[in-house]
């Protein structure tokens, strides 16, 4: 509903501004005309009124428009615009009672008649998908132009006031159907804009998925062999990490699959946040699958690399001291390996696999470089 509103509001406020030329010739055009009927003097309070109408119109609706566009409250200038309606159907309704006072046979009088009336079915239809702009402009025409002619008490003024209560009657079966067009409208502009909205979200959730895994947040295994994030590597010569954390099969069948998910966010948890401590954006980490992490390091120096292994590895170990894992369960074998630029990350994993190996038949839960061995 708040969604409708604002839609409806903004509509109005369009069709407005681009008619505001329009409503100030209008006006001076009937106001013109008058001066040659023979009452001229009759329309010089109703023209005034008029024109002060339109200059606080183009107030409120530019108001409506800038607060709907940053989002701001409207309900003030709302209830500016309940008064200025009223005054625009009062404004109207002055404008068109001398010529119901004084009838005269003149080509003007029932020119302005007519354009009066034109004029406030326009404005009717435009804002009657706003009722609390509709209602106040609407009920204001009648019951000053019934009014005026009440006063008068002339020998047309029943005649005058049964036929404008049936026209406005005829205006406002009218405005309602205009309305339920205008709110037909905007329904279907607010559902259109929350399609697009999901749509954007499931799109979004998708490349999210491409890249992403979804238990842990780091990179998938497309992202390292598909997407290739290593290539906006800085340096000539990086680092690769693999870690695969010890005994993981047996955590799950001890203590089940979801204290093993528990496990495995946590652990990622404390890679990302190591990740994010080292200097540059370059770095990342990924799950290759089940419980095998794999993470890119942007660093030269294979002596940085390995203290940065050293670091995540005992951090993991804390992981698993926090779980309650019994000793050997859920700690880290990491391996090791350089990555030169142009080089197919594949080769560089497959180094890290044998170092990974290396540190398992080691007796697990330590980190082995290939590259110190290969320099060996």
């Amino acid at each position: 509903m708040a969604e409708r509103r604002s839609e409806t509001l903004r509509a109005i406020g369009d069709v407005e501004k681009r008619t505001l030329f329009a409503n100030i010739l209008a006006s001076a055009a009937i106001i013109g005309l008058s001066q040659t009927l023979p009452n001229a003097t009759a329309f010089y309070l109703p023209a005034l009124l008029r024109f002060v109408v339109i200059f606080l119109s183009a107030i409120v609706y530019t108001r409506i428009r800038r607060e709907l566009g940053v989002n701001a409250p409207t309900m003030t200038t709302i209830y500016f615009g309940v008064f200025v309606s009223l005054l625009g159907g009062l404004s109207w309704g002055l404008l068109l009672l001398p010529v119901m006072l004084e009838p005269v046979l003149h080509a003007a009088s029932f020119m302005i008649f007519g354009a009066i009336l034109v004029c406030v079915s326009l404005i009717s239809s435009n804002t009657s998908s706003a009722p609390h702009m509709w209602v106040p402009f609407i009920l204001s025409f009648l019951a000053s132009a019934l009014a005026g002619l009440a006063m008068d008490a002339g020998p047309l003024a029943l005649q005058f006031g049964l036929g404008l209560t049936i026209v406005v009657a005829v205006l406002t079966l009218f405005s309602f159907g205009t309305a339920k067009q205008s709110i037909r409208a905007a329904d279907m502009l607010v559902e259109n804009r929350r399609l697009g909205e999901e749509l954007a979200d499931a799109l979004s959730h998708a490349e999210f998925l491409a890249k992403r895994d979804p238990l842990t947040g780091l990179y998938n295994r497309r992202a390292v062999f598909e997407y290739r994030n290593h290539e906006n590597a800085r340096n000539d010569r990086a680092h690769v990490m693999l870690i695969d954390i010890d005994r993981f099969k047996q955590v799950n069948d001890r203590f089940g699959h979801d204290l093993g998910d528990r496990l495995l966010v946590a652990i990622a948890t404390v890679i990302r946040d190591t990740l994010r401590e080292l200097p540059g954006e370059t770095h990342y980490a990924a799950r290759l699958g089940g419980e095998e992490f794999a993470i890119f390091l942007d660093l030269s120096e294979e002596a940085e690399a390995s203290a940065f292994a050293e670091c995540v590895r005992m951090k993991i170990e804390r992981v698993a001291f926090e779980f309650s894992m019994p000793e050997g369960l859920a700690t880290a074998s990491i391996g090791l390996s350089h990555l030169d630029r142009g080089e197919p990350i594949a080769h560089s994993l497959q180094r890290a696999d044998t170092a990974l190996y290396e540190a398992k038949n080691a007796g697990r839960n330590n980190v082995r470089s290939r590259d110190r061995e290969l320099a060996a």
